[in-house]
C-alpha cells in the first residue's frame, strides 16, 4: 500500500467530506422545512393542498437524478442558469420535502385524537394548535422517520457527480 499517496490525497477528502457535509446540511433543513409546511398545509385543508399534493406525487415519483437533470441543465435553455451547488441543495429540498411530509403526515395521525380535541375545545386557533400540539407531539412520533430520511439524503448526495460536484463518493 502507497501511504504517500493516502497522505496526498487526505486534504482532497476533508475538502469532499465538508462539501457533502454542507450541501447535506442545507438540503435536510430544507426537506425538513418544506416538509412540514406541507403537511400543515394538507392537515388544515388550507388554499394550496392541490399544489402540496402535486408537489408531492411529482417529487417522490421523480429520481433525483432526473429532478438534477432538469434544474441544471434544463433550465439554462429557459434563461436560468443554477450553480451546481445550489442545483444540489435544491434537489435534495425538493426530493426530501416530500419524504419529510410523508413522515411528519404519519407522526400527527399518530397523536391521539383527545390531544387535538382538548386544543380546539379551549379555543386555540390552526396556528396555535400546531405549534403546541401537532407540531410537538407530531415530531416525536417522527423521529424514526426524520432519522430515516436524514441518512437517505446523505446517501442520495452521491449522485452530484453528474453536475461535477467533487463531493466525498466522487473523490474516493
Amino acid at each position: 500500500m502507497e501511504w504517500t499517496y493516502i497522505q496526498q490525497a487526505i486534504p482532497q477528502f476533508v475538502d469532499a467530506f465538508l462539501m457533502t457535509l454542507r450541501l447535506s446540511l442545507f438540503g435536510i433543513i430544507g426537506a425538513i422545512v418544506v416538509g412540514l409546511i406541507v403537511t400543515m398545509v394538507d392537515y388544515f385543508k388550507l388554499p394550496g393542498r392541490h399544489f402540496a399534493n402535486g408537489y408531492r406525487s411529482i417529487a417522490l415519483n421523480t429520481p433525483l437524478l432526473i429532478q438534477l437533470f432538469f434544474i441544471y441543465y434544463g433550465l439554462p435553455p429557459l434563461g436560468l442558469k443554477v450553480p451546481a451547488e445550489l442545483t444540489a441543495i435544491i434537489g435534495l429540498t425538493f426530493l426530501g420535502g416530500a419524504y419529510m411530509a410523508k413522515v411528519f403526515t404519519g407522526g400527527i395521525l399518530a397523536i391521539d385524537k383527545i390531544q387535538i380535541e382538548s386544543g380546539q375545545a379551549i379555543g386555540l386557533s390552526k396556528f396555535q394548535l400546531a405549534k403546541y400540539v401537532l407540531i410537538p407531539q407530531g415530531l416525536l412520533f417522527s423521529l424514526p422517520g426524520v432519522a430515516a430520511n436524514i441518512i437517505f439524503l446523505i446517501k442520495e448526495t452521491s449522485i452530484f457527480t453528474v453536475i461535477a460536484i467533487p463531493e466525498i463518493t466522487n473523490t474516493t
